[in-house]
C-alpha cells in the first residue's frame, strides 16, 4: 500500500474531522485536499485527534477512585439516583466498574480514547519528517506528539498496570508505536517496565527538540517546561530520585515561578487554569473532577486544610442558596466546561523534588526548604517549620502533595505508589460512605465500602482491561481477577 493510502487510512481511523463528520473527507474530489502535506496540516492533526478533547476526559473515572471524594448525603443523590448510579461501581470499586459504559459506541470507552489520541500522534510521528516546512517547524510538531504519547502511556501502564515501585516485570499495557489501522486498541500487553521505558524515550527525545528552540508558553501547546515537569513525575514513580530532582530543577528554571496566592484578592473568582496564573506551563483537555454533582469534596479532605489557606476560597470554594443558605462545597480549579480543563504547573516541580530530596541522603534540608517555599506561596501569615524526624517529613509532602494537587489527576496514581512504597508504605484502608432510604421509613441507612490496603486487596488498584477491548484481541488480553466489593450497613 502506498504511503499515502496509509496516512489516508491512518487520518480516518483517529477520527480527525469527528467534530463535522466524515463525509466531506471520504469524497473522492476531496481527499487530495485533506491529506496532511505541510507542517501546519500535520499541527492541525495533532490539535485534533492528538492532544486531549475538551468534551471528555477519559481519566475521569480517578476522581472516583481516591479519598478526596464522597457521596453527596442528599435525597437526590442517594443510591439508585441516577447521579450516584452511573459512577457508583467506580466509587466502590467493583470488578464490574465498566457497567456505565454497557451499550455505548466503542469509541465512548475510555480505554479506546486512549488508545485513539496515541493513534493521532502516531500518525503525526509516522509522516512529519516528510512535511513540507521549515525543519524548526517539524521539530516543535514532533517534540509535541511524543510529549503527548508518553503523557498517554503514562496515565493508561498506572490505570490498567500494577505500580512500578513495586512490580515493573507485571503486565502494563500494549505499546502501540505506528498509525497503522490493525490492532485497533492494541495487542498483547507490553510488561510495566518497558512501557516506562519508552514513556522516558519520548519524553527525553521530546525535550531534545524543544531545547533547540525559545520556551513557548501559552499556546494550549506541550512545551519544554511541560516535558520537565512530566519526566520528574515519571522518575518520581520510578524512585529514581536524583533524576526526578534534575528534571524538576529544569523546569523550575524555565517557568515563570510560584503563582502567591496570599495575594489574590478574595472576592475575585481566580482560576488556576489560566495562563495569567505564572505557574500554569500548560493547559490542555476537559477536567476530570466532577463529571457527577452526586460526588462532591470529601470532609477528609476538607480538615486538612489550614484556616488561613488560601486554596479554600481558590482551589474549593463555598456554595451559597439564593438565600445566603451554606450549601457545600465546589472544584473551583477548572475551566468551565467546553473551555481546557487540565494544566500542568510548577507547583507539582515543586512537590516532586521536595519529594525525592526527601529520599536522598543529607538532602532533607532542601526537601523542607521547597515545602516551606511552596506552603509561603499558599498559606497567610505562614513561617517556615523544621521538621528533623524523616518520615514525619515525607508525610508531610504527601498530605501537601494530596492538598496543592486535589482533583487534577493524582490522589489515587500516588494512594498506589505510597502503598507498595518499601520504606515508608501507606496502609491505610480507603473508605467510602453510601446512603439509602430505609424502605418505608425516610431515613438514610449508611453503608460503607472498604478498599484494603494494596497488600490484601492488589488487583482493585488497577483498572480492568475493558472486555471489548479483551474480545477484540481473541485472548491477548487478559484481566486479574477482582473481588466483589459488599457493603457493610452500619
Amino acid at each position: 500500500m502506498k504511503k499515502r493510502d496509509i496516512l489516508r487510512l491512518a487520518v480516518v481511523t483517529v477520527g480527525l474531522f469527528l467534530s463535522g463528520g466524515c463525509s466531506d473527507f471520504l469524497e473522492e474530489e476531496s481527499q487530495d485536499e485533506v491529506i496532511p502535506k505541510t507542517v501546519t496540516d500535520f499541527s492541525e492533526l495533532l490539535m485534533g485527534s492528538g492532544y486531549p478533547s475538551t468534551a471528555y476526559y477519559p481519566g475521569s473515572i480517578l476522581a472516583q477512585l481516591d479519598d478526596d471524594k464522597m457521596l453527596d448525603r442528599d435525597g437526590e443523590n442517594v443510591l439508585g439516583s441516577t447521579g450516584a448510579e452511573e459512577w457508583f461501581p467506580a466509587f466502590t470499586w467493583q470488578p464490574d466498574l465498566y457497567r456505565r459504559d454497557e451499550g455505548t459506541p466503542l469509541a465512548s470507552t475510555e480505554y479506546y480514547m486512549w488508545y485513539e489520541r496515541i493513534k493521532g500522534c502516531n500518525a503525526v510521528l509516522d509522516y512529519i519528517d516528510d512535511a513540507i516546512g521549515t525543519q524548526s517547524e517539524r521539530e516543535q510538531v514532533k517534540a509535541e506528539a511524543l510529549a503527548l504519547r508518553a503523557y498517554y502511556y503514562f496515565w493508561l501502564v498506572n490505570l490498567y498496570g500494577e505500580p512500578y515501585n513495586y512490580n515493573k516485570e507485571a503486565l502494563g499495557v500494549p505499546l502501540k508505536l505506528t498509525s497503522t489501522v490493525q490492532e485497533e486498541v492494541g495487542g498483547a500487553r507490553n510488561t510495566v517496565k518497558e512501557v516506562y521505558e519508552q514513556i522516558l524515550k519520548d519524553l527525553d527525545a521530546s525535550a531534545k527538540l524543544f531545547e533547540k528552540y525559545n520556551v513557548v508558553i501559552g499556546n494550549y501547546r506541550m512545551n519544554l517546561p511541560a516535558v520537565k515537569i512530566l519526566l520528574s513525575r515519571v522518575y518520581l514513580y520510578m524512585e529514581e530520585w536524583q533524576n526526578a530532582v534534575n528534571a524538576a530543577n529544569d523546569a523550575i528554571e524555565l517557568g515563570r515561578g510560584l503563582t502567591d496566592l496570599t495575594l489574590v484578592d478574595e472576592n475575585v473568582n481566580y482560576c488556576m487554569n489560566s495562563y495569567d496564573v505564572n505557574e500554569t506551563v500548560c493547559i490542555f483537555g476537559a477536567r476530570i473532577d466532577n463529571y457527577s454533582m452526586a460526588y462532591v469534596v470529601s470532609s477528609d479532605l476538607l480538615k486538612l486544610f489550614n484556616s488561613k489557606d488560601r486554596r479554600i476560597g481558590i482551589y474549593i470554594i463555598a456554595q451559597y442558596s439564593g438565600g445566603g443558605d451554606f450549601t457545600g462545597w465546589l472544584i473551583n480549579k477548572n475551566a468551565a466546561a467546553g473551555e481546557p480543563g487540565q494544566c500542568l504547573r510548577l507547583a507539582e516541580a515543586y512537590l516532586n523534588r521536595a519529594e525525592a530530596y526527601s529520599r536522598l541522603t543529607g538532602k532533607q534540608s532542601d526537601a523542607l526548604a521547597d515545602l516551606n517555599t511552596l506552603r509561603k506561596h499558599r498559606i497567610m501569615d505562614y513561617r517556615d517549620v523544621s521538621i528533623a524526624d524523616p518520615t514525619a517529613l515525607l508525610d508531610t509532602i504527601r498530605k501537601e502533595r494530596r492538598l496543592e494537587l486535589c482533583y487534577e489527576g493524582h490522589r489515587w496514581f500516588d494512594l498506589r505508589r505510597y502503598a507498595v512504597n518499601s520504606v515508608y508504605p501507606y496502609e491505610k484502608e480507603i473508605r467510602h460512605i453510601s446512603y439509602d432510604f430505609l424502605e418505608g421509613s425516610g431515613v438514610y441507612r449508611v453503608g460503607t465500602y472498604v478498599l484494603k490496603p494494596y497488600s490484601q486487596d492488589a488487583a482493585a488498584y488497577m483498572l480492568p482491561i475493558p472486555r471489548y477491548a479483551i474480545e477484540f484481541n481473541e485472548g491477548t488480553l487478559t484481566n486479574e481477577v477482582r473481588p466483589s466489593r459488599e457493603v457493610v450497613v452500619e
